[in-house]
């Protein structure tokens, strides 16, 4: 319709436009021919005149020779009877008026007026002048005679432009009209199938076939779009649903993944009156599966777990992987303990059941946190950290258990958060101090060594023990710097503490397994730190437990052997608790095994604890090994020990450890020490 539309208006102004044209064109003929008209007119009543005056003025000089006015009368009046003709006068040579003759109109117009002047001359000699003056009514006429033809011949011409433009609309623009029309039907109807008809051989004829055969061209491309169109569709929607699908499952488990999951724990929250459970299930022992299988059999493990969780729960339960080893369960509808416990000790009973992959047998349990909604949180962001909280409480109290999150719980975790701040804090702070707890020889009166033990001076706290911090800086990456410090601190006091003594003096620094590397970065900074401070010969005792050296990487035997090629000595912590083996022990540089003090604590009482030391300190004698016994508290303790020739001896009984700077007092080490000894 807007092309129909398009196309009259076209048509009506090309109409105006010819009309416009014939009339132009005949304005511009009318007003050249009218300005030519009038020139012409004026010329030939200009020359008609002059040729009255040449006329008649032989006569008239003839009479003005004679100075006979009366015949000059006569001779000029027959002028005036011209029509155009207003006056007629005669002076003589001296400029003086003779003759003259006026028409009754002479005085009413005197502005459009024509004056010929014709000299009178006889044989060249001057004698007067004639004047003759008319009106424009001849011109007048020719103009009004004009007009009448110009009409004539404008109105004449509108109308051929009438009719030649009604005859080129019919002609040429009703077939293009027709086109639009049939344009404008397809349009509506989006019906390629219909044609326009021929309606002459002509440009036009030829367009319409064009059209038609446009039209024949867009019917095929539609049928051939919507036939893509179709087969597209069908495409996308199967991506839709592939992406659907990577979106919110998991491809390992075909569970739904973590992104579902949140935004269903999400839609939950945001219902009123609704209750349900959040779980948590972490699986262990999955890590030694992945290590001594491989990855594959760990993916089949994932799979099978999948499958064993999906029958613990309920239809209308939500089950999803949020990633690794970790599953999570949604138990809608479930607010107490009982039911809740129901569905974790079914998982249990599930998982510890054996799992065949392939050819080999896997055994797996879990550790499972548990909260509810709304007793335990409101949001999720607090479901899901709560949850998390008592899985890992699961797990600190030895895996394969259920644990249900309790605020108490929550309290500690931030409480264990701000110890590792301030821990942060204290490093920067320096907070910490090493404290020194004497080591005498068997006899109760020498102190050969000391052990370095670091304490924390807590702002508010006070002084805190190791045994309050050093496990929390070991899990959170803190031990590292605590360990460069104890490091630094403890050699620079072995210096001061040599100086200040009579006789040699070794300090024994404890060191974390998390510090001893396999790359041997920590052995590089005790032999820097030796010669940097130029240290003697067994000046640092080196404090490790059993077990990290168990270790069956050889290169934990090199890296003591460089340690005792700079003459730093090795020790091992709390012997007897570990699983050393003596076979490995025979082949490693140790100098010093320390016995653990639960096997001191009741040696004056059981009998057995008796041998089991005496049995080390043989083995370690028969090594050449020296032997250390913490944790002696008792004269009778003391006694045994030393019946069973213990070569040192360390504990209450005869010293509590000592503040590092408390020794700085210029006496020497071995005198102060003896305050504390025991007087036998």
């Amino acid at each position: 319709m807007k092309n129909l539309f398009t196309l009259n208006t076209i048509s009506k102004k090309l109409l105006f436009i010819l009309m416009s044209v014939a009339l132009i064109s005949s304005t511009t003929v009318i007003v050249a021919f009218s300005a030519y008209e009038l020139t012409s007119a004026k010329q030939e009543q200009i020359e008609s005149l002059n040729s009255l005056s040449n006329m008649m003025s032989p006569n008239i000089t003839t009479a003005l020779m004679f100075n006979d006015t009366e015949a000059l009368q006569e001779l000029i009046n027959p002028i005036l009877t011209r029509s155009d003709v207003m006056s007629v006068i005669v002076n003589n040579k001296l400029g003086k008026q003779l003759a003259a003759v006026y028409s009754t109109e002479y005085l009413q117009d005197l502005q459009h007026v024509i004056e010929v002047d014709k000299r009178l001359l006889l044989d060249n000699q001057y004698y007067g002048e004639l004047k003759i003056t008319a009106n424009n009514s001849y011109i007048n006429d020719r103009v009004q005679f004009y007009i009448k033809f110009i009409s004539s011949l404008t109105l004449f011409s509108f109308i051929v432009s009438l009719f030649i433009s009604l005859l080129l609309r019919r002609r040429f623009l009703n077939p293009i009209l027709y086109l639009a029309q049939t344009a404008d039907k397809i349009t509506k109807s989006n019906d390629y199938s219909l044609r326009a008809e021929q309606l002459s051989q002509d440009e036009v004829g030829q367009l319409t076939n064009c059209f038609n055969d446009m039209l024949y061209t867009i019917e095929q491309r539609e049928h051939l779009l919507e036939n893509q169109v179709k087969v597209r569709t069908k495409e996308l929607e199967k991506a839709n649903s592939q992406l659907h699908q990577y979106a919110y499952q998991d491809g390992l488990t075909d569970l739904p993944n973590r992104r579902y999951f949140y935004e269903k724990l999400h839609a939950l929250i945001s219902k009123k009156e609704i209750t349900f459970a959040l779980i948590f299930i972490d699986l262990d022992g999955f890590k030694e599966v992945n290590d001594s299988l491989g990855h594959d059999y760990g993916d089949l493990l994932l799979h099978q777990v999948a499958n064993r969780l999906k029958n613990c729960i309920c239809e209308n339960d939500i089950i999803a992987r949020l990633g690794g080893d970790e599953f999570t369960l949604i138990l809608q509808g479930v607010s107490d303990q009982l039911k809740a416990a129901e569905v974790a000790d079914r998982i249990q009973k599930s998982l510890m059941q054996c799992i065949q992959i392939k050819k080999e047998k896997v055994y797996v349990t879990a550790s499972i946190g548990l909260t509810f909604y709304p007793t335990d949180g409101h949001t999720v962001e607090e479901l899901v950290k709560r949850a998390d909280q008592a899985m890992y409480l699961s797990k600190r109290k030895g895996r394969n258990r259920y644990e249900f999150f309790s605020f108490l719980m929550e309290e500690q975790a931030m409480e264990k958060r701000k110890l590792i701040e301030e821990m942060k804090i204290a490093l920067i702070e320096n907070q910490f101090e090493l404290y020194y707890q004497p080591i005498f020889s068997i006899d109760g009166t020498t102190v050969a060594k000391a052990e370095a033990l670091i304490r924390w001076n807590h702002p508010t706290k006070g002084i805190v023990g190791p045994n309050d911090f050093i496990p929390i800086a070991e899990k959170n990456g803190l031990i590292g710097s605590i360990g460069h410090f104890v490091k630094s601190q403890a050699v620079s006091d072995a210096v001061e503490f040599n100086n200040l003594s009579n006789i040699p003096i070794q300090v024994s620094v404890n060191t974390s397994p998390l510090e001893i590397d396999r790359a041997g970065e920590w052995v590089e900074q005790w032999i820097r730190a030796s010669k940097r401070y130029d240290l003697q010969p067994h000046t640092i005792l080196i404090e490790v437990t059993e077990n990290t050296l168990m270790d069956p990487d050889s290169k934990i035997k090199h890296h003591l052997k460089r340690l005792n090629d700079v003459d730093i000595d090795i020790a091992i912590d709390d012997f007897g608790v570990g699983y050393s083996s003596l076979a490995y022990l025979q082949r490693l540089d140790i100098d010093i095994l320390k016995i653990d003090r639960s096997f001191i604590q009741d040696l004056d009482i059981n009998e057995n604890s008796i041998a089991l030391v005496k049995a080390i300190i043989t083995m370690a004698h028969n090594l050449e090994v020296k032997v250390v016994a913490e944790g002696v508290e008792t004269h009778q303790q003391f006694l045994l020990l030393k019946q069973l020739e213990c070569d040192f001896i360390q504990g209450y009984y005869f010293s509590k450890p000592i503040k590092n700077k408390s020794l700085s007092n210029g006496t020497s080490i071995k005198n102060h020490f003896k305050l504390y000894k025991v007087t036998l």
